[in-house]
């Protein structure tokens, strides 16, 4: 099974506008959070495939 590699950035994006976010701080942020987000997912998919 596969599992999540990316986010879809312009749809936090549009996500972030509809709440108010800062969109520059966003888009700054985004990327470190994505790989955070994304790496997390990864490690609790191995770890349930155990």
């Amino acid at each position: 099974m596969g599992r999540p590699f990316a986010l879809d950035f312009g749809t936090i994006m549009q996500m972030g506008a509809a709440l108010g976010a800062d969109a520059a701080l966003l888009a700054e942020v985004l990327p470190i959070a994505e790989a955070a987000i994304v790496n997390r997912i990864a490690e609790i998919a191995e770890e349930g495939s155990d």
